[in-house]
């Protein structure tokens, strides 16, 4: 989880003076982090934005095309389906070049400049023309151009035409240009031929004209005031107006042939102006876009905390957040706080810095647990254990030949497994490679996938020999100085009756150690002697007393290997480093008064009955059931969910010991 910050806010300025604007440039890009405050919102009878917004709400001159009744039912369809929309292009049995004519440049913010704005809006439409929703899909060309009177002529050739007549009534250094064909409509073989295709050719270019390829920008501010919408009648109702959302959503992610890619080219969103009263209506952008940076909520009828709570756990990259102009800021003057903890990458909230990149990155490498992980349980007796794990990685590393022979014997058994689901360090720059896991795959005994009783059987290694030669089938590797690096690894042990006894002498078998270790290791290549992947692992001893020159044995090893995922979670709040004579943990009564001010409402003895609660529901200590609840706020059924969520990642000595 993410503390809480009091930075101060700065008192919010009155009067028109105080509206921060959107700034565009001379191609109409509009620049995100300041917020957008035109007049348009989502409904049927918002009115429409005057003044300087007009650059980013472009306006349209096309009637409807479809029916109202048709547009619901289309755009149901659209939202649902998985039927691929197709690019119109121009039929291109007619080579050579053609003429356009765009109208209305004159009139725009560059026409101040020399040549009243022309190069620049010729080097506009060469941009926006040969971009498609993230990506340059040709190289246009204006070949020739003239003006007549007001209106400019330019000549391209046939087939980027209709890339063009796309941009009619598209913004551009604040107004709206028009563009036709002259000598009639683009024959276009592949244009949309059924309603289903039309209302995705609609939604597309809602898209592409307000997204901003070099700022990967998609302005989706005052959509009740576009007029191109308003045309069909998209907000007459409200089933119509709930299903338009989701389908542009949907549009959008079929623009893309990877999440990775659509994660790339969009960026920055703008909600602003939209008369949201809560998230429902748009929750799906934090499906399509998860890896968001720059988002603008400003000026909507957001009222309280909640109406947020379904993007709570959403947009774990997001930077910038604007939320200025919703009644939340008077109805909640202290939300800047909680919305700062719910976002760990958060550095601006409103244009007010609340944390440092320096602050962030250091965050990074904590654990984003609801309570924190403690030192480990390490039992032991004689420096047995402690010495076998000194001396294990040590051999691993260097001799794993001679490691087979002093510590496993004929009824040692060793099998390790590959998990390629396993999650990746957020933090990390390791990149998943294709084979990267040929070293493994061949005799990984994962027994999600490996199903059948032969496969898993041949790939349980059994004997001194055997353990041997599937050490050697690894990679070569080398693990963090137990010593120099501590906090690299989570290592625990405890002692175990049952142990099966290779001398036979006792049938109930003997004391033992289980031994569970975290880690990571870096891959070796066996030409260059040089690290060149890092991966983290997970590794399972039983160990019994040894009949040779070892002190003991290894009865059973299971060893996973999978991504790299940081080191965040093995790193205690309270010790440093693994505790190698730490005693179980005694249950003790939680010091619920050194939690900090309880929240309104809890006074401290009915914090103190919560705890006991908690306890005796999860099995958790009393100090760990007071983290948990600590953690969120006090909320009782919330430190429930936290504890089932990560009850399977946290250590022994979480949980109370059985007295004996």
């Amino acid at each position: 989880m993410v503390a809480r910050h009091n930075a101060p806010r700065a008192a919010a300025p009155r009067g028109p003076a105080s509206q921060r604007r959107a700034k565009a440039d001379r191609d109409g890009d509009v620049v995100m982090g300041v917020p957008f405050k035109g007049r348009g919102a989502v409904g049927k009878n918002t009115p429409t934005p005057t003044g300087p917004r007009k650059d980013a709400l472009p306006r349209s001159s096309r009637g409807g095309i479809l029916s109202a009744t048709a547009q619901r039912e289309i755009l149901r369809k659209a939202g649902t389906s998985d039927m691929t929309m197709k690019e119109a292009r121009p039929s291109v049995a007619k080579r050579g070049l053609v003429e356009l004519k765009v109208t209305g440049w004159n009139k725009s913010k560059a026409s101040g400049d020399a040549d009243g704005g022309l190069s620049s809006l010729i080097k506009w439409l060469e941009k926006k023309g040969s971009t498609k929703l993230g990506s340059r899909v040709r190289s246009l060309k204006i070949r020739k151009f003239r003006t007549e009177g007001s209106d400019l002529i330019i000549k391209v050739m046939h087939e980027d035409a209709g890339a063009l007549v796309r941009m009619n009534n598209y913004g551009w250094a604040g107004i709206s240009i028009g563009i036709e064909l002259m000598g009639g409509p683009v024959q276009d073989s592949a244009a949309p031929s059924s309603e289903a295709e039309k209302t995705k050719a609609m939604l597309r270019s809602v898209l592409e004209r307000r997204y901003d390829f070099e700022t990967k920008f998609l302005n989706l501010s005052g959509l009740g005031a576009d007029e191109e919408l308003k045309k069909q009648h998209i907000f007459d109702s409200k089933s119509t107006a709930g299903k338009f959302f989701p389908a542009m959503m949907r549009v959008l992610e079929l623009s893309f042939d990877k999440p990775e890619e659509r994660d790339a080219a969009v960026t920055s969103v703008s909600l602003a102006n939209n008369d949201l009263e809560d998230l429902a209506v748009v929750s799906t952008l934090s499906l399509t876009l998860p890896k968001l940076q720059n988002l603008d909520l400003s000026n909507n009828k957001l009222d309280k905390l909640a109406t947020l709570d379904v993007w709570r756990k959403r947009f774990y990259h997001l930077q910038h957040l604007i939320l200025t102009g919703n009644p939340l800021e008077q109805n909640e003057p202290t939300y800047a706080q909680e919305v700062v903890s719910w976002y760990p990458n958060l550095l601006q909230l409103n244009g007010i810095q609340m944390r440092t990149e320096e602050e962030v990155a250091k965050k990074s490498k904590g654990t984003e647990l609801p309570f924190p992980i403690r030192s480990a349980l390490f039992q032991d007796e004689g420096g047995i254990a402690e010495q076998f794990v000194r001396t294990f990685f040590m051999g691993f590393d260097s001799d794993r030949t001679a490691l087979a022979a002093h510590y496993y014997d004929d009824n040692s058994d060793f099998s390790y497994a590959v998990n390629t689901q396993a999650p990746s360090d957020p933090a990390g720059a390791e990149k998943i490679e294709r084979g990267e896991w040929e070293g493994y795959i061949k005799n990984s005994r994962n027994m999600k996938k490996i199903t059948q009783l032969p496969a898993r059987q041949n790939r349980l290694f059994r004997g001194a020999k055997a353990v041997g030669d599937a050490f050697a089938s690894l990679p070569k590797t080398k693990h963090p100085d137990l010593a120099a690096e501590a906090r690299k690894w989570m290592i625990e042990a405890k002692m175990v009756p049952g142990v099966p006894d290779a001398t036979g002498q006792s049938a109930s078998g003997v004391d033992g150690f289980k031994i569970t270790i975290s880690g990571e290791f870096e891959e070796i290549d066996h030409a260059s002697g040089q690290a060149k992947k890092k991966r983290s692992f997970d590794r399972t001893f039983i160990l019994g007393p040894g009949t040779g020159p070892a002190v003991v044995r290894v009865v059973n090893d299971i060893l996973t290997v999978r991504a790299y995922g940081g080191a965040q979670a093995l790193e205690p709040d309270n010790a440093e480093g693994w505790n190698l004579e730490a005693a179980p943990q005694q249950q003790q009564a939680a010091p619920v008064e050194a939690a900090g001010q309880l929240p309104a409402g809890i006074s401290l003895e009915i914090a103190e009955q919560m705890v006991a609660e908690l306890t005796k529901q999860t099995g958790m200590t009393m100090q760990y059931s007071k983290d948990c609840l600590d953690q969120v706020a006090w909320n009782f059924e919330a430190g429930l969910e936290a504890f089932a969520r990560v009850k399977d990642s946290l250590p022994v000595s979480a949980f109370m010991q059985p007295t004996t």
